[in-house]
């Protein structure tokens, strides 16, 4: 996959899919694979245009559920050629409507723009699809309006998702995602208390810059080297250890390796209990000998329900 700058010229025919993409979910997923099918009708490359920073932080709302590098993550599981990364700033957000289709046609060599119905764009969100769809004919460029995905004959809402993500209901946040919930980082030294009791965990930062997952103890599959794994994570405190620093720690089921330096994803498949502080590292321990039983059935659940999820292609 390519990555591009949007002030930079690419003169390599695409078929282009706009929209504001806080995550990628599955109506996200349809407006990929609608430019990917006429990209490749066509035999040209495949592209979407999204922010590498988060306009919502500069307006003081709440941060957005994955970050550019997440973005990029799925939307090359998705089969996407190119993504186009575009910073939000004052120079950006004057830009009017038409501007904005000038700089990007000007730049891009775009045959084909994918939009979901309620598009909008430019300086106060002044262009729709109407306004789009004359341009694109003016510029020979064609158009295709993409139909809202629906749960229940309702929009998929950002704020819906959002809440999902804030109350740990990654079961219910997967419905609607084109790859489940995940993070990714580099694995860190940690202080292994797990290792001592049989559960040595690998460890990675939380991401700062995004919404934040609320902590408990999730049952998650771990990719490590392009394979899946199945493992459980502990998202926030370690209070039996009278650590109250928030990281993520997962134990991977059945794994052993130094993965120190590596970089994993975690994807979180249900929330199966919170955090709390036991007596004893003895009663800690048997709490997670249940926890594992648990995840490894949820986990095999899922993904005898899931199997053509883009989570498990190319794992086979």
């Amino acid at each position: 996959m390519k990555i591009l700058d949007f002030e930079k010229r690419y003169d390599i025919p695409v078929a282009l899919a706009l929209g504001f993409f806080d995550c990628i979910h599955k109506g996200h997923q349809k407006l990929c694979e609608r430019a990917i099918e006429y990209s490749k009708s066509n035999g040209i490359e495949s592209a979407l245009l999204t922010f590498t920073n988060d306009p919502n932080v500069l307006f003081g709302n709440e941060k957005q559920i994955y970050c550019f590098s997440d973005r990029v993550k799925v939307l090359e599981k998705c089969g996407l050629n190119v993504v186009i990364g575009a910073s939000f700033d004052d120079k950006f957000a004057s830009l009017s409507p038409l501007d904005f289709l000038d700089v990007l046609t000007s730049n891009f060599n775009v045959k084909s723009i994918f939009v979901g119905a309620d598009y909008t764009f430019g300086k106060f969100a002044a262009g729709n699809v109407d306004l789009l769809r004359e341009y694109c004919d003016s510029k020979r460029i064609s158009l295709c309006v993409v139909p809202f995905e629906t749960s229940d004959g309702v929009k998929i809402s950002t704020s819906k998702l959002k809440s999902y993500v804030k109350n740990g209901q990654v079961d219910k946040l997967n419905e609607y995602l084109a790859l489940p919930y995940f993070m990714s980082g580099e694995v860190l030294h940690a202080r292994h208390k797990g290792t001592g009791m049989g559960f040595p965990t690998t460890n990675i930062a939380p991401d700062e810059s995004r919404l934040q997952l609320e902590n408990g103890i999730y049952a998650t599959f771990c990719e490590v080297d392009d394979k899946i794994f199945k493992s459980m994570t502990n998202v926030g405190t370690k209070p039996t250890f009278s650590d109250n620093s928030i990281s993520v720690e997962t134990y991977i089921i059945d794994f052993s390796g130094d993965l120190y330096g590596k970089n994993i994803v975690v994807y979180f498949i249900e929330k199966m209990r919170d955090i709390v502080k036991f007596a004893s590292q003895a009663e800690l321990k048997a709490q997670l000998d249940n926890d594992e039983v648990n995840a490894i059935k949820i986990l095999d659940d899922f993904e005898r329900n899931h199997a053509d999820s883009l989570l498990f292609r190319g794992d086979k």
